[in-house]
């Protein structure tokens, strides 16, 4: 059984990334099981970095003094070479950010709260200020999590999202047998759309981890499970 996926557009075009996600049979917040992974896709473990998520919009920039370190935070960015960042999701969305120019990296944990809070966005203001990122040069991954089809919310979280979004005419739920289901890709993608991202250079997956759930660890389809899925990514 494989440990890991990886993104084929990724694979073919970008030279000097690595990028995996890993699957069901591995807990990403193990770090045996993240040895397996590191060891399979040539990533250096000993330098593997990875926030003490909290559902907030803190992004750590990652440089040789705090390699390694657990910092608050729900995203991370660097342009060190061989300092994997790797962030935890069952659900939730990961999103991998990849500055082809600069060559800089970040990955982004966005749930309905980091996302309601536009981590993706802030995110892309900090590669641009760190590493004079232009977002028209970004490559945008949309990992595995929870989609539109299966994420039922209160409809007064919908309505907390159309006061935060008021200005967009795009329409992030669905109603469905009287039942509310927010859209984080699409939101998301609207976030990056807006922070300057081409719209072709954001790769969507299109996985949903409750359909899924046979693949990737789904918080609400497996009873609140604590093991976690990995997007971990790298400059080689």
């Amino acid at each position: 059984m494989k440990n890991y996926m990886t993104v084929q557009e990724i694979k073919d075009n970008i030279d000097f990334v690595n990028l995996a996600i890993t699957l069901k049979n591995i807990d990403a917040k193990s770090r045996e099981d993240m040895k397996l992974v590191c060891e399979e896709e040539d990533l250096n473990i000993e330098n593997l970095t990875s926030n003490l998520q909290i559902h907030s919009d803190i992004v750590t920039l990652i440089n040789k003094d705090n390699i390694g370190q657990k910092i608050e935070g729900d995203a991370l960015i660097t342009n060190i070479n061989k300092v994997p960042l790797l962030i935890f999701t069952a659900d939730c969305v990961p999103i991998g950010i990849i500055d082809k120019k600069n060559k800089a990296i970040g990955v982004v944990h966005a749930g309905w709260r980091g996302t309601y809070d536009k981590i993706a966005q802030k995110t892309i203001e900090k590669m641009s200020k760190e590493f004079n990122t232009n977002p028209k040069d970004l490559i945008c991954v949309i990992g595995p999590s929870i989609g539109p089809c299966c994420y039922e919310v209160s409809e007064e979280l919908v309505e907390k999202f159309n006061t935060n979004f008021t200005n967009c005419n795009e329409k992030f739920y669905i109603i469905r047998n009287n039942k509310y289901y927010l859209d984080l890709w699409k939101i998301n993608e609207y976030i990056l759309e807006t922070s300057g991202v081409k719209k072709e250079n954001i790769i969507n997956l299109n996985l949903c981890t409750s359909c899924k759930h046979d693949e990737f660890h789904s918080y609400r389809k497996h009873n609140q499970t604590t093991k976690r899925i990995g997007m971990i990514m790298e400059i080689k």
